[in-house]
């Protein structure tokens, strides 16, 4: 809830700021500003991107209309999701300003109560943006409110890493491993993916270690760093610092650290498979170094193959992100109470 818009819940959104696009509107940004401007050009545009969050509400009634007006600079999907229960289709929004009229749908009004619903409430409505187009808020009109806890999962799971855990290639938000993970655990995600830009910088780790508002946090270090001029001496550094902030501010919650998944460095003829390695031993050398034991390690190669990749040979198609998920759920069940 915000107190622009009371009535509803901005979900993986850590502040708004005006859309440059359109006339009024705020714009909704995962990481806020004084700490996305530590980070690279590309960075800072990822996390003011919308990539996993959502604008969520129930209506005061099942008959009740919810209309949410929204803007984007050029043409968008989403995906309104009441629950658990996943749309048709797509919804495509822009470019511009579009007003969305929702409701209860009528056979999930008539939903027998004794149905496992899973996660989420069923009334509670679930706009889910995907991972391109930047998002602006405009309205919201209608007799509604923002979710309650119990209509929510227990726990939430924070996701740091590169454009796999953003989502890339997945053929929609809600089949990233990140969601998986989330919908395997019974967790509420909070997905702080950033393509081709997780450098680990320590602005970033000093951010995630402040927030309070989430029970459990994965960090896959970080195919960017290994794409980019980083030595593995460098990287060590960043993300030994990542790691240690991360983990020693929450000693009772679990963080994990995962490495490169495998990739074209590993498998091509044009590819460096002793840089890869080397990018996963320091990785893995931190993690068993460290002084805390609320951090734990899953090898990426472990989880899913090269044979579960898209033909960059580098981002997981919908198959690979089911194995992550899967793979990293498994774990992350043995370190949740």
């Amino acid at each position: 809830m915000t107190d622009t818009y009371p009535s509803v819940s901005l979900h993986n959104v850590a502040e708004t700021e005006p859309a440059d696009w359109a006339d009024g509107g705020d714009r909704l940004c995962r990481v806020p500003a004084s700490v996305r401007e530590s980070l690279t050009e590309m960075g800072r545009e990822r996390q003011s991107c919308v990539s996993h969050s959502e604008v969520r509400f129930v209506p005061d009634g099942d008959d009740a209309e919810v209309e949410v007006t929204l803007s984007t600079p050029e043409r968008a999907e989403m995906r309104v999701f009441w629950g658990s229960f996943q749309p048709w289709q797509a919804r495509e929004i822009g470019p511009g300003e579009e007003t969305l009229t929702l409701s209860v749908p009528d056979r999930l009004a008539e939903l027998d109560e004794a149905v496992d619903t899973g996660r989420f409430d069923r009334r509670v409505c679930r706009l889910v943006f995907e991972r391109f187009v930047p998002v602006a808020l405009h309205d919201v009109s209608g007799d509604c409110r923002p979710p309650e806890q119990d209509e929510l999962p227990e726990r939430r799971y924070l996701a740091y890493g590169t454009s796999i855990t953003e989502g890339a290639k997945a053929s929609a938000a809600h089949l990233s491993y990140v969601s998986r993970v989330a919908r395997n655990c019974g967790l509420d995600a909070v997905n702080l993916g950033s393509s081709g830009s997780a450098h680990c910088e320590p602005e970033l780790a000093d951010y995630v270690a402040e927030r309070d508002d989430w029970d459990v946090a994965t960090l896959a270090l970080s195919v960017n760093m290994a794409n980019a001029e980083f030595t593995t001496a460098e990287f060590r550094e960043r993300v030994e610092y990542f790691v240690d902030t991360v983990a020693g501010a929450h000693p009772d919650k679990p963080v994990v650290a995962v490495t490169l998944f495998p990739y074209f460095a590993d498998v091509t003829a044009s590819g460096d498979p002793d840089r890869a390695g080397a990018f996963r031993e320091a990785l893995r050398s931190v993690v068993a170094e460290s002084p805390h034991d609320n951090l734990s390690l899953v090898e990426g190669t472990d989880v899913v193959s090269a044979g579960d990749l898209t033909w960059d040979v580098l981002h997981p198609g919908d198959e690979g992100m089911m194995a992550i998920g899967d793979g990293v759920a498994d774990h992350l069940e043995t370190v949740l109470d």
